[in-house]
């Protein structure tokens, strides 16, 4: 039998009328359902009045960051702070400053009575609005009914040292961060809202317009609502007091950024005689019904959901991050084919996740490389240029010989950079394949006389075992270089000092990368023998990885170092998989006891070294 048919059995001749009873049974627990309803009910109200709160506040704060953080208010500061308050040089920053925060004010002006910006001893430097000055922070607007303003302030700071330069203050209406319509919104006739400013013990909102502005504490003391204002320290919760001759359940909000909760009131006796009136007279019939119903429901559905609840639960792990979870044994019946299916969503869903958080990773990358290429070729280029004028001048002999050597190091290093850019360029847009059969060895040669001589300058020794018998694969020389080069400067980093060491070995792997091959055949690439790969490790003496960071170090931007671009390892990473291989950090210490990064590259295509019927190089 079918579980649709199971459920259908259940439904007709077990659930339907037993349920319409234990209807009736529900309300002899009217009193607390009640007032479980009321505060569902409230803290509803309480939290979409707290977000429009929120919402209102940001974009105060949006604006006032907008102010305290563009380039001109900077300069400003700068100049004020340099001692030249009264000379040509403030005035110019002055004026620029004015121009610019006019258009700012003109946009955003009306949601604020007055603007100024003041220096660290809290001297208005500018002043924005033609402010209020009858207005008070307690006083009630007889238009909205909410104390009329409160003042916002946003510190200025050094963007380089964080130093605190001054700030900026504005006086903001409450009616534009209060949602007066929203806090209007009641569950019942009684219902009513309130928000305190925790901070200055404030009652920012209340019905009763005379309560407004005045202490939070007396309304929440013994007095009045006898409720201890530590409660609102947390994000939210439920609370109940008396007020007059009626019972009130209550629910609010609170939010860090203002420090307000949003309180949210209804009262029970509004609601109890309708509810609490049906619950007498089948408390009995109920009983009856409800034991016998729930009997036999837990007889059928215990033998009939029982994969369904293991579903259910493999679904919760799903939804908690876990994308191995332990699925039932998928059955004949539509369970059965659900968990299949089931099963196929969730390898799917995996693969979707990776492929959106790459593919998040690379657009800011993408758009990022485009902004700074153009910056850093063009001073590139003109050291090229100049170098190359070097050069000429060595081949012509009016340069000491000993220098040559320096001149074509610093170009071959320009050059490098020059495809640094490139790789860059190539985290956002796929680069244009060029694969040619080349020797991973010599490619590691050229990769270690750049990294050496930085070696011995820090004091780190970079020593080489290339041990594979053989070391042709199909790619792009260059792009291997700068990975492999890559790879090395961060050991030189991390081994940097008296002692040192990074260890480059070579070794070959009877089993392949998990896709062999070199690129398509399309594109001129080689084909890879199957199942043989070159292993290339790279290990250093460094302090290693820590274990939180492992997962972390191949995503663009991350870095360790202070000074790092967090490029070098996603290049190196792409260009590796491009290359139809593989670059891991393995697991454990190796024998030097830092990180040690696996690279395996599939080789060509036989153990001659012929490819496509040509001889290597």
């Amino acid at each position: 039998m079918s579980l649709r048919t199971k459920l259908l059995l259940l439904w007709g001749g077990l659930a339907v009328a037993p349920l319409l009873v234990i209807g009736v049974f529900e309300y002899y627990h009217a009193a607390r359902s009640l007032r479980t309803l009321i505060a569902s009910q409230v803290g509803a109200i309480s939290q979409r009045a707290a977000g429009e709160v929120a919402d209102g506040y940001a974009r105060r704060v949006s604006d006032l960051l907008l102010v305290a953080e563009n380039a001109e208010t900077q300069r400003l500061y700068d100049a004020h702070a340099s001692g030249a308050g009264g000379s040509l040089g403030f005035a110019r920053a002055r004026e620029a400053a004015e121009a610019y925060l006019n258009q700012a004010w003109e946009l955003f002006g009306s949601s604020y009575h007055w603007l100024e910006l003041r220096d660290s001893a809290e001297v208005p430097l500018l002043r924005f609005g033609p402010g209020d000055e009858g207005v008070g922070e307690g006083t009630i607007s007889w238009q909205t009914g909410l104390p009329r303003s409160t003042l916002l302030t946003q510190p200025v700071l050094d963007p380089e040292g964080g130093r605190r330069l001054g700030s900026v203050v504005a006086q903001v209406p409450l009616d534009r961060i209060l949602p007066g319509e929203l806090l209007e919104t009641t569950f019942g006739r009684a219902g009513y809202s309130a928000v305190i400013d925790r901070g200055a013990d404030r009652l920012l909102y209340h019905p009763r317009q005379a309560a407004q502005g005045g202490s939070a504490s007396v309304l929440l003391g013994l007095s009045g609502w006898n409720v201890d204002p530590g409660l609102f320290q947390r994000e939210e919760g439920v609370f109940t007091f008396r007020e007059h001759d009626s019972t009130r359940v209550a629910a609010f909000t609170s939010l860090t950024a203002p420090p307000w909760t949003v309180i949210a009131t209804g009262a029970v006796e509004e609601f109890a005689p309708a509810v609490l009136g049906m619950r007498l007279g089948k408390l009995l019939l109920v009983l009856l019904v409800a034991g016998i119903a729930s009997l036999a429901f837990v007889l059928v559905v215990r033998t009939g959901t029982r994969s369904l609840l293991a579903l259910t639960s493999a679904a919760d792990q799903v939804g908690g991050g876990n994308f191995a979870p332990r699925l039932p044994e998928p059955g004949q019946d539509e369970v059965g084919r659900l968990t299949t299916a089931f099963g196929l969503m969730v390898e799917r869903v995996e693969e979707m996740v990776r492929q959106i958080e790459a593919s998040r990773h690379m657009a800011v990358v993408g758009e990022f490389a485009s902004q700074i290429s153009h910056e850093v070729r063009n001073p590139l280029t003109t050291l090229k240029l100049n170098l190359q004028t070097l050069q000429r001048a060595a081949d012509r002999g009016r340069i000491p010989e000993d220098q040559e050597p320096a001149v074509e190091t610093c170009l071959q290093e320009i050059q490098r950079l020059d495809r640094v850019v490139k790789g860059v360029l190539a985290l956002g847009r796929p680069p244009a394949a060029s694969f040619a059969p080349c020797s991973v060895h010599k490619i590691l040669d050229a990769a270690l006389r750049v990294a050496r001589p930085q070696g011995r300058q820090r004091g780190v020794r970079v020593d080489a075992e290339l041990g594979a018998g053989s070391d042709r694969v199909s790619g792009d020389a260059e792009q291997l270089e700068a990975a492999f080069l890559n790879l090395l400067l961060n050991g030189l980093d991390a081994a940097e000092g008296e002692g040192g060491r990074v260890l480059v070995t070579t070794d070959i792997s009877s089993g392949g990368p998990e896709a062999p091959g070199a690129g398509p055949s399309e594109s001129g690439t080689h084909k890879a023998r199957s199942g043989g790969s070159i292993l290339v490790r790279i290990t250093d003496s460094g302090p290693g990885i820590e274990p939180a960071a492992r997962n972390q170090i191949f995503r663009p931007f991350y870095s360790s170092k202070s000074a790092g671009s967090g490029f070098g390892l996603p290049l190196a990473l792409r260009t590796i998989e491009e290359h139809r291989g593989r670059l891991e950090l393995e697991e454990g210490s190796d024998s030097l006891g830092g990180a040690a990064f696996r690279i395996e590259l599939p080789l060509l295509g036989d153990e001659t070294g012929t490819a496509n019927g040509r001889e290597l190089p």
